[in-house]
């Protein structure tokens, strides 16, 4: 597998759209298209932030291959604007009681928030 099927593997896998990837690596969404279809190639630059926002091995992203010494992490929350979205866009895809389950677990986690300092 080659770098083109590993990026939108890799994407496709951690819930990130082009757009995120994107505006994380300064560059258009047609950019990233073109990685992921083998018009474009990133330079060595982009390359690295690829790898560091996956958090996988820069061979990973090349080869598709990993060894048995890596372990390949989920990637990190991209930032908090990006899981806002995520939260607010799922939060309004639930029905009415499921949101107040929603808000009970909240209203848990600062109690457990409380206890712990």
């Amino acid at each position: 597998m080659g770098f083109a099927r590993t990026l939108k593997d890799l994407r496709e896998s951690r819930d990130v759209t082009q757009d995120e990837l994107a505006k994380y690596l300064n560059v258009s969404r047609s950019t990233i298209a073109g990685y992921e279809t083998k018009e474009r190639q990133p330079d060595f630059d982009k390359l690295i932030k690829i790898a560091q926002y996956f958090q996988v091995p820069i061979d990973y992203l090349l080869t598709g291959k990993s060894t048995d010494a890596v372990m390949i992490r989920p990637a990190p929350a991209q930032n908090a604007k990006v899981v806002d979205k995520k939260v607010l866009g799922n939060y309004k895809k639930l029905d009415f009681e499921d949101r107040k389950s929603v808000l009970k677990y909240i209203q848990l986690l600062k109690q457990q928030d409380k206890y712990r300092e």
